[in-house]
């Protein structure tokens, strides 16, 4: 069983944000819980559970994207409780051309064994994810 640390908490939510700049999805998702869910509260409380669809919704997000950047402002790390609040700025440009600038705040919630088991997502202007 892994521990729960600073340290280990930190890791793991800056890798999360560097693979999907990156577009390292197969690293993004061996990050996630089996049964992990994503919810994007701004999208009409959209959710993805599990791997395979969290993989489609961020592999079509990557796929119409052609440069991601997440440049995080801040991060909250409750060691005891397994949580992580982030703030970060998104700058990313599609392919067809719509350019996003916003601010977003994500909720992670990381499992005994150090895998992300559900995050939640709140984003500043519309939604790049679908």
């Amino acid at each position: 069983m892994a521990t729960n640390t600073h340290t280990t908490l930190t890791k793991t939510i800056t890798t999360y944000f560097t693979s999907i700049d990156a577009s390292d999805l197969p690293t993004t998702i061996s990050l996630l819980a089996p049964t992990a869910t994503f919810t994007i509260v701004t999208a009409a409380n959209t959710t993805f559970t599990g791997r395979d669809a969290i993989h489609t919704m961020l592999a079509d997000f990557v796929a119409r994207s052609s440069s991601i950047e997440h440049r995080v402002l801040s991060m909250v790390v409750d060691e005891k409780a397994g949580k992580v609040a982030t703030q970060q700025r998104y700058i990313g440009k599609l392919k067809d051309g719509t350019e996003n600038d916003m601010h977003n705040c994500n909720f992670f919630d990381v499992d005994e064994e150090g895998r992300i088991e559900k995050v939640v997502v709140w984003m500043g202007g519309g939604s790049p994810l679908k």
